[in-house]
């Protein structure tokens, strides 16, 4: 089973964050080919719907220019996956923005994600830096209201 949910994790982290902020694609597209119809996604305690998910593409377009994905932990057991990683981020008006994620998460048969749950903080940045003087702002999952780019 970890053939298949080793990749589906990846493609969410990765492929659904960027695509969500900075492709032209059909965003319920993208939400279909990652996560399955009856998919539950909770974010910092609130449960989030396959709509919502959509709708935060607009936001997340209009104000994105760059981001990397850095996966720093991934552990695979059968359907389930855990994830430690940290989203950078260039948004248009406020400069570069961070935000680290917890993830637990199952896949369906399919390679779609079924289930997660994340939690997320803002790492403090370094005094006198843009990042701590201008803060970073949490939205939906997946993005922030930036992303684009690179994945480790």
């Amino acid at each position: 089973m970890s053939e298949i949910t080793e990749p589906a994790a990846r493609r969410l982290l990765v492929d659904y964050t960027r695509d969500m902020a900075l492709s032209d694609e059909d965003p319920a597209r993208i939400v279909g080919r990652t996560l399955t119809d009856d998919a539950v996604w909770v974010t910092d305690g609130t449960e989030l719907t396959c709509a919502q998910l959509i709708a935060h593409a607009a936001p997340a377009r209009k104000n994105v220019t760059a981001t990397h994905m850095r996966i720093d932990d991934l552990l695979v057991d059968g359907r389930r996956f855990a994830a430690r990683c940290r989203l950078s981020a260039e948004h248009r008006k406020l400069g570069p923005l961070v935000s680290e994620w917890l993830l637990i998460g199952e896949v369906a048969d399919d390679g779609r994600v079924r289930r997660i749950h994340q939690l997320g903080r803002t790492p403090a940045a370094a005094p006198g830096t843009r990042e701590s003087a201008q803060g970073t702002r949490a939205s939906a999952p997946g993005t922030r209201e930036s992303a684009r780019g690179t994945a480790e």
